[in-house]
């Protein structure tokens, strides 16, 4: 996990409001022999009605892309069930809709699933998939090394900061496989935001917007960084972004990570946030559900934004060198 330099970077945006599908390469798979993995978080609403629009319920045409791209492993970035994770709600939606996908997937909570107590529901499920009762685990990929976090606990005691139960785990895993080259991180909050209520906090001192924070996530954002993991991946905002490689304060750094924002399951977009739009943040949109697929090489990882069936076309597409 040394320091990433970038070996190509070819980025792509365009927002069409035709209703189509962008699959530029489903289905065609060049180096399938590399592992393919799919990532959205926000998913399943608590029934099974679906229509059309960004304030109606997605999930299910989310699944049926899924199974279309057909993908070595679903990384499932949290809420996963609204609206309170209770295992009822699971079996009356999520596992009509994505239970055929268990057996790929690798779910993290996010804060809906502790909306029944100790996340019961969200653990019954998945089972020892989901490493209960804490949550966080982590596996390799083909040569990739995957850190699966869980953020949702992180505000409450005893946090995630140096010396709590995660925070140390987290330390002890990444140099266990300090001899992987790439590696990829998930977790449910975002460090980084542009929400109406998002406040980042920079240092110990100084935080910019207003509202909801995310200093209890910035250790394991420093931890990750030092490491020298090249993507964290994220739901919570109902939103798709992708932010310029950063550090742990949000500073543009050739080491950085990047960040990769899939809040776009199925269940309702967002609004963005107040202007100005920040700087380091390079894609956005709120208008299209659907995932974002990767294609884990040995030495480098090719991304790509894919809408759902029946949503608005929209591409965002790169490799980029793992360091």
């Amino acid at each position: 996990m040394r320091r990433r330099t970038t070996l190509s970077l070819v980025s792509v945006t365009a927002f069409s409001l035709v209703a189509t599908v962008v699959a530029p390469t489903i289905g065609a798979q060049a180096e399938r022999h590399d592992p393919v993995i799919v990532a959205a978080g926000d998913l399943a609403c608590q029934s099974l009605v679906q229509g059309q629009g960004t304030a109606t319920c997605q999930s299910g045409a989310v699944a049926n892309l899924i199974r279309r791209i057909d993908p070595d492993r679903f990384l499932a970035l949290g809420d996963l069930q609204y609206t309170s994770g209770k295992l009822k709600e699971f079996r009356r939606v999520w596992d009509v809709q994505f239970g055929d996908l268990k057996d790929i997937t690798s779910p993290i909570p996010g804060n809906h699933e502790y909306g029944t107590g100790d996340a019961s529901g969200y653990f019954t499920y998945f089972g020892q998939a989901a490493a209960p009762p804490d949550g966080y685990y982590s596996f390799d990929l083909g040569e990739w090394h995957i850190v699966a976090l869980n953020s949702a606990i992180c505000w409450d005691d005893p946090g995630c900061g140096p010396g709590s139960p995660q925070h140390d785990w987290l330390l002890a895993d990444l140099a266990a496989n300090d001899d992987h080259r790439c590696t990829l991180a998930v977790m449910h909050h975002p460090r980084y935001d542009w929400r109406p209520y998002q406040k980042w906090v920079i240092d110990d001192g100084k935080t910019i917007n207003s509202g909801y924070s995310t200093k209890p996530i910035v250790p394991f954002w420093r931890a990750l960084h030092a490491s020298g993991v090249e993507v964290v991946m994220n739901g919570d905002n109902h939103i798709y972004q992708r932010w310029e490689p950063q550090d742990a304060q949000g500073n543009v750094v050739e080491d950085g990570t990047v960040q990769f924002t899939v809040g776009t399951g199925g269940r309702m977009l967002y609004q963005f946030g107040r202007p100005p739009r920040p700087e380091n943040l390079v894609r956005t949109q709120n208008e299209a559900f659907g995932v974002v697929k990767m294609t884990l090489h040995p030495t480098s990882y090719t991304y790509e934004w894919v809408s759902a069936p029946r949503q608005p076309a929209y591409e965002d597409r790169g490799t980029v060198a793992c360091s």
